[in-house]
């Protein structure tokens, strides 16, 4: 599923990368299962610490999805990630709070692509482990 800039919400490359890396694709699998049905709570843990303009409880939870989401291949999420990552370090939390919401849709369209991607990723990627040559 891709929004309407024709960017893909998940990008599945990605997702062959982090199989191929451990070498197997059930891990790869269960992390995009598990990233994708953490992604709600992940998002009240930033929205509650940058309404209460807690740097630390902020950046602990939009590291955390950033570098999940680069895992998963969620590009647009990851950049969106990366520049509240900045509004926080700069004490900028109005602006972070008005990024927000762009950072929700971001996640909204991995959420609502998740499952097409995991059908397909269970189709594509070797079900077993991987061994080198």
């Amino acid at each position: 599923m891709s929004d309407a800039a024709g960017m893909p919400a998940l990008e599945p490359c990605r997702l062959q990368t982090l199989a191929d890396e451990l070498g197997d694709s059930a891990p790869a699998l269960g992390f995009l299962a598990n990233y994708l049905s953490m992604l709600p709570g992940r998002m009240l843990s930033i929205s509650s610490g940058l309404c209460g303009h807690n740097a630390d409880a902020s950046m602990d939870a939009i590291l955390s999805l950033k570098i999940s989401s680069a895992m998963v291949g969620a590009l647009e999420t990851e950049d969106q990630c990366r520049v509240i990552e900045r509004m926080i370090r700069e004490d900028h939390f109005d602006s972070a709070i008005r990024a927000f919401p762009a950072l929700q849709q971001s996640t909204d369209r991995c959420f609502a692509a998740g499952p097409q991607l995991l059908g397909k990723a269970r189709e594509t990627l070797c079900s077993g482990p991987r061994t080198a040559f």
